[in-house]
């Protein structure tokens, strides 16, 4: 990282009102909720992995990366963004269901998006991403613009889905992580909420991807996945007031147990796969599995019955129970 850059209260009020925005943009339906306890209900399906096919990545493998910087590529990708999207338009078209989306609409706007593409895969296979110096309130770059992006990756990625191109949706979903990954690597806590809202975003999608018949497993994907991504006790959030950055811890938090919910997941999903139901306990996956880092132990597992599952976590200290909890409740689909 290049330069100092130290933030005053007032740019972490905004950089918290920022992050709080892209999360109610942010949210899919990906997951039924139930109001009273933030529980969220997928209906998962058996994973499909045809012979030979090579394993789904989200990330590059560290010999794919390069040494170049990140930065020049996503500065020239924001510059050459669409000025004139309807971003409500598009926000709206996340919400439905992809058989009433405007299929044609959706893909002229996909389109003005294909000259970019490059340039964020060329970013996703850096090593680093060096931030220039912000000087007070001049960015170096858009972080608008950035969010704007990271919600036509996933809007892609969701066209990807629904023909069933597995492989292609995860590769663009990847690009999407590597723009949290590199955020999450910046020199503020504007940098790490921004990550943060755009991991969530990226989360979400793999919540839908696993509700899909025939979705090839993400295991090895998602453990892939920098644990923790988003570090919490990052300096920055020092200069924060003391609301402020409680409420930025538990946001950071947040972002890096679902990582590993997901992870257990996968897991529990290819158990499924191989043997038509859920597993009694978490040993009978046999897989290296990280620990909930609220309590330092396994994420709770039951197994009301054989397609039924429940995943939980206990809530953080200070925590909102509807947004900061980690619940799924799993139907194995038939």
């Amino acid at each position: 990282m290049s330069g100092e850059y130290h933030m005053s209260m007032s740019q972490g009020s905004r950089a918290l009102g920022l992050a709080v925005s892209i999360f109610v943009f942010a949210s899919v339906t990906a997951a039924a909720q139930k109001p009273d306890d933030g529980t969220k209900i997928l209906t998962v399906h058996r994973g499909g992995q045809p012979a030979g096919a090579t394993e789904l990545l989200l990330l590059p493998r560290p010999q794919e990366l390069t040494d170049a910087d990140a930065f020049p590529l996503y500065a020239k990708a924001v510059k050459a963004m669409p000025k004139d999207l309807d971003w409500d338009k598009i926000k709206a078209w996340r919400q439905m269901p992809v058989k009433d989306r405007p299929q044609q609409e959706v893909a002229s706007v996909l389109r003005s998006f294909d000259a970019i593409l490059p340039l964020l895969d060329q970013a996703a296979k850096c090593k680093r991403c060096s931030w220039p110096l912000q000087v007070e309130d001049n960015p170096p770059i858009n972080l608008n613009v950035c969010r704007n992006m990271s919600f036509l990756i996933a809007l892609k990625a969701r066209s990807e889905l629904a023909r069933g191109d597995y492989a292609s949706c995860v590769r663009t979903l990847g690009t999407d992580l590597a723009l949290a990954k590199h955020f999450s690597a910046g020199p503020s806590v504007i940098h790490l909420l921004l990550g943060v809202a755009i991991a969530a975003i990226v989360y979400g999608e793999i919540e839908l991807y696993v509700q899909q018949p025939g979705a090839r497993s993400l295991e090895a994907a998602i453990r892939a996945i920098p644990k923790p991504m988003f570090d919490e006790k990052h300096s920055e959030l020092y200069g924060m007031d003391e609301a402020s950055r409680s409420r930025t811890q538990l946001l950071l938090r947040r972002a890096n147990r679902h990582a590993i919910a997901l992870q257990y997941i996968e897991a529990l999903r290819q158990h499924a796969t191989k043997t038509g139901k859920w597993p009694q306990s978490l040993d009978e996956l046999k897989a290296d599995l990280p620990n909930d880092p609220v309590t330092g132990k396994p994420f709770a597992y039951t197994r009301p019955s054989d397609n039924q599952a429940i995943l939980e976590g206990v809530l953080a200290a200070g925590g909102d129970a509807k947004k900061d909890a980690i619940r799924y409740e799993l139907t194995l689909a038939k």
